[in-house]
């Protein structure tokens, strides 16, 4: 998403004679502010406008391009009038900003399917849709040429589709061309693709961006988001001579300050695409069907691994709690103790070789867990961890994290052993 900045006239869905001018100020990352000359709610008195502060679940507008612009969540954050002046300085923060579209409530089933790039998915799925063939002169080992074939019908058709429950989620290949033979630029991109049988409100979409961005985080051992999004209203179009349509781009911003910006050379994969390729489609279904089950162990997962400039008790605790929430819902619902529901646990995953589950003193970890998390006092039997000590041990529990995750989409401890065996991502370290 890209910083923006429109001009306009802004007004209420239902009062579209009285408009207000006013300029939309968008940051990626971080806020959409609208700011208005004048008084949205047209009270008789201007004076009102400041005294009667008001939010708006919606507005509307149109920028000097004539673009329709609809305004989700609109939250009044500060005001400004002067007595000698005509009309209040008003100003909103505003969650949703959608670009193409009127829309009158966020639950207004208007789009039939949307598009996401999402700038891990290239590098975890590559399109491959783009040949390079090298061209040798007789002497085959001098280059002549060099020719480069775009597969159009590799570009047409899903490199992957998988129904699950009303939604199609689909991975598509994408090729963008740009300036001219004298300096050609030519990219190619794996993109996220949701379509609905019926039109769908905004939430819904939304949700299922989510959980994909979840799992693509899950694979990556890193924040994977949405960079951009395009939603389709498959009524609204221009059909051209030939009966081709060209469906009206549709885009929905909105910041995200805990997004994380990506940057794929520092990032290796615990597995790409082609390690699951064959078994995919029952791993999306599954972690689509189970997402709100697995949603907050997967987030105690992500924010184990980010990158951070020190370590604390509060890191161990992440770990050690997801472990525990994923061993109570997923594996072991009977009330045996913590301390015995780790050691069946790690007694499950001796044999995936380097998770070294004999390496994990049980106690200290069980130990180290009630102390953090209760402060009880010191016992000099007890056996707590903390510093270098609590660190490793740390950073052998999230291995053991990682293997549960593993084991929920569907891995067996042979395919675990073979992808750990094969994977980029460091998983010694």
């Amino acid at each position: 998403m890209d910083d923006f900045e429109y001009k306009g006239y802004w007004y209420l869905p239902d009062c579209e004679d009285h408009q207000v001018a006013g300029i939309l100020t968008f940051v990626a990352n971080d806020s959409a502010i609208l700011e208005l000359i004048g008084d949205i709610d047209a009270h008789d008195e201007p004076l009102m406008a400041i005294f009667e502060q008001k939010s708006h679940t919606v507005i509307w507008g149109v920028n000097s391009d004539a673009k329709r612009i609809t305004l989700f969540n609109c939250h009044l954050i500060g005001n400004h009038f002067n007595s000698d002046s005509r009309f209040p300085i008003m100003r909103y923060s505003v969650q949703f900003v959608i670009t193409g579209k009127y829309v009158r409530s966020y639950d207004e089933l208007a789009f039939n399917s949307c598009h996401v790039e999402i700038p891990a998915l290239t590098p975890w799925c590559f399109p491959a849709a783009i040949q390079q063939t090298l061209l040798f002169k007789d002497d085959k080992t001098t280059i002549k040429g060099l020719s480069l074939i775009i597969d159009t019908e590799q570009i047409e058709h899903p490199i992957v589709s998988v129904d699950v429950e009303g939604a199609t989620i689909e991975l598509h290949r994408t090729v963008t061309y740009c300036g001219d033979l004298r300096c050609p630029k030519i990219e190619q991109s794996t993109s996220l693709v949701i379509k609905k049988p019926q039109k769908d409100h905004l939430g819904s979409f939304l949700h299922d961006i989510h959980i994909y961005e979840q799992f693509l985080s899950f694979a990556a051992l890193s924040d994977a988001s949405a960079s951009d999004i395009w939603l389709q209203d498959d009524d609204l179009y221009q059909e051209l001579n030939n009966g081709r349509k060209i469906y009206t781009k549709i885009q929905l911003h909105y910041g995200r300050k805990d997004r994380s910006k990506w940057n794929d050379k520092n990032v290796n994969f615990l597995f790409e695409y082609n390690a699951i390729k064959e078994n995919y489609p029952n791993i999306i279904k599954k972690w689509y069907l189970e997402s709100n089950d697995i949603a907050p162990i997967r987030a105690h997962l992500i924010e184990s691994i980010k990158k951070k400039g020190s370590f604390s008790s509060v890191d161990f605790l992440i770990v050690f709690q997801a472990i525990e929430g994923f061993m109570i819902r997923f594996l072991y619902e009977d009330k045996t103790s913590t301390k015995n529901k780790l050691t069946l646990l790690l007694r499950d995953f001796s044999d995936i070789a380097k998770l070294k589950c004999n390496e994990i003193d049980i106690d200290a970890a069980v130990n180290s867990r009630h102390y953090y998390s209760h402060f009880f006092k010191k016992s000099k039997k007890a056996k707590i961890l903390d510093g270098i000590e609590l660190f490793y041990l740390t950073r052998r529990l999230r291995k053991v994290l990682i293997c549960c995750m593993l084991t929920f989409i569907g891995f067996s401890h042979e395919d675990i052993n073979k992808l750990l065996s094969k994977s980029t991502y460091n998983f010694s370290a």
